[in-house]
């Protein structure tokens, strides 16, 4: 009885931990948080967590933590790397920007931890899961206080050669400016999806996750994904467009990774859809507007849209500019050219990079 006390002890201890991350873990009244927590963690791996920081640190400085407890350094490194390898911190790959030597730290729950269980879901994690997402998660992942982690930029084509349009607003630019190097990888969300019996009514497409430099290095290394070339890339992401899908990259100038989402089962398009204004809440400097005189009431638009953003009435397409994030598939599919993308007056700069995004999320939680 003792031991299990101190198990269920040392799990509420984690969840307090890892809510301390920018994007944290927040406690519910049911409890599904410690049953998330025990599909992925033993007692012990939970323990090891408590000693590591949000901020990458060497192995040395970790073991100062552990050296009264018996385990050698040797030891240490190898359960920290098995860790690192079941997807629970970050080390690796993940944080060689840092340098030759070995860096290891706490992973968010997302985005972090949850993505890195790909190809090992069970069914019984994607319940609890699911629960957890759409309920008490649900607010810290997407707070209207802080910035989401991803932004929405237009598809190819969807933007007009006279518009101005920044490098961070550009697919192309994106890519281009990228060293590398590249990794696409199965979507996590279509994979969970599958797995209650739920599978994508929009696509079979299921390789719709790109990861860019550090993060595709970190996905090669463990297996998540495969290394793919710019041109590869290129091609995913078209038929991700013909597709009608949502590019929407990591919030940063130099994104992490682009995901290519659908509004039936991936969680970006979905979470935003539970709230009555989600184009307050993502990034995006573009915005539907219909040409009433050009619409033919087709309804290809209505069809098209991940969002739910466009209806007809009285036999013309109307856009809900609260649930417009401007991606762009409407504008290209439009067989009569009756929509085009409208820049918001106000454009919407990204942080730098995933460090300064993190810290801007940071500082605004601590100060709401």
């Amino acid at each position: 009885m003792k031991n299990l006390v101190e198990s269920e002890e040392i799990y509420r201890k984690l969840q307090e931990h890892l809510d301390q991350m920018p994007v944290g873990f927040p406690a519910t009244q049911s409890g599904v948080e410690i049953r998330i927590l025990k599909h992925l963690f033993t007692p012990e791996e939970a323990n090891t967590l408590l000693n590591l920081s949000t901020s990458p640190e060497t192995l040395n400085k970790i073991y100062r933590r552990f050296k009264d407890s018996g385990i050698s350094k040797e030891e240490l490194e190898q359960k920290l790397d098995i860790l690192v390898k079941k997807g629970l911190i970050l080390g690796g790959g993940a944080l060689k920007f840092l340098g030759d030597r070995k860096f290891y730290c706490l992973s968010q729950w997302v985005v972090g931890i949850f993505e890195f269980q790909l190809n090992r879901l069970t069914k019984e994690f994607v319940e609890d899961y699911e629960e957890y997402l759409y309920g008490d998660f649900l607010n810290e992942y997407l707070n209207p206080k802080t910035p989401f982690q991803f932004r929405t930029i237009p598809i190819e084509k969807s933007v007009s050669v006279e518009q101005q349009i920044s490098t961070y607003d550009d697919l192309r630019k994106i890519i281009e400016n990228s060293k590398g190097p590249f990794s696409v990888a199965n979507c996590i969300c279509k994979q969970e999806r599958d797995l209650l019996g739920h599978s994508c009514t929009i696509t079979d497409l299921r390789e719709t996750c790109i990861q860019l430099e550090g993060t595709a290095l970190h996905y090669i290394e463990l297996g998540y994904g495969r290394e793919i070339t710019k041109e590869e890339m290129f091609r995913i992401l078209h038929k991700g467009q013909e597709a009608g899908l949502v590019l929407n990259p990591f919030n940063a100038q130099n994104p992490l990774s682009i995901c290519i989402c659908c509004g039936d089962c991936c969680q970006i398009i979905t979470s935003l859809k539970k709230f009555p204004k989600p184009a307050n809440l993502i990034g995006s400097n573009f915005y539907a507007e219909v040409d009433f005189e050009l619409c033919e009431g087709c309804e290809t638009c209505t069809n098209r849209c991940q969002m739910d953003a466009i209806s007809l009435k009285d036999n013309i397409s109307s856009v809900d500019l609260n649930r417009c994030i401007g991606c762009g598939n409407c504008v290209v599919s439009c067989p009569s050219n009756a929509i085009h993308l409208v820049k918001k007056e106000i454009e919407i700069v990204p942080p730098k990079d995933a460090p300064e995004l993190l810290r801007e999320i940071n500082i605004k939680k601590v100060s709401k």
